[in-house]
């Protein structure tokens, strides 16, 4: 388990490293600044909650007036600008941060010897229209015979977690995969 001490110094870490490579195309006179976002999308990965849950903490940690019942006004935002993102503009910004986390590895020789790794297919079941981009038949689970399927490269080593490369199925024939 990380205690608070060394996860605000890996949050802080990670944001200068990753961060910069982000643009979340906010204008200048928007009510919720870039920062904010970072923020929120940093303690929700390394804490594993909802962005709502995560934003409404840092409001309220701000001594902001939200009502507790209700969405964060943080959050929505966020997506909100997420929604506005086209796929290769996220595709560009998530390949920025793959080179940075590439070369810090090599500038620390996190990797000087050879690594197993492995191919995992991952399916997040989608109950929606057959006819949604992306989506791909799989094997019929809980309701649905729908997922968006996508392959991860992982580096298998109880010292390090570390995902380097990942590619969506665009179709359900093995050929793709």
């Amino acid at each position: 388990m990380i205690h608070a001490t060394e996860a605000k110094q890996l949050s802080r870490a990670a944001s200068r490293l990753l961060f910069t490579h982000l643009d979340f195309a906010t204008k200048p006179n928007g009510q919720y600044p870039s920062e904010d976002f970072q923020k929120v999308l940093a303690r929700s990965s390394f804490d594993g909650e909802f962005v709502h849950t995560t934003a409404k903490e840092l409001q309220l940690a701000r001594n902001e007036e939200i009502a507790l019942q209700q969405r964060s006004p943080l959050a929505k935002s966020l997506l909100y600008h997420l929604r506005g993102l086209s796929p290769d503009t996220i595709d560009a910004q998530f390949d920025g941060v793959r080179a940075a986390t590439f070369a810090h590895a090599r500038r620390r020789r996190a990797f000087t010897r050879p690594v197993d790794v492995a191919l995992d297919i991952h399916e997040w079941l989608y109950y929606g229209s057959d006819d949604t981009p992306h989506v791909c038949a799989v094997n019929p689970d809980r309701g649905t015979n729908l997922a968006y399927a996508f392959v991860t490269l992982c580096i298998v080593d109880p010292a390090v977690r570390f995902t380097p490369a990942s590619e969506s199925v665009e179709a359900d024939d093995s050929r793709t995969l």
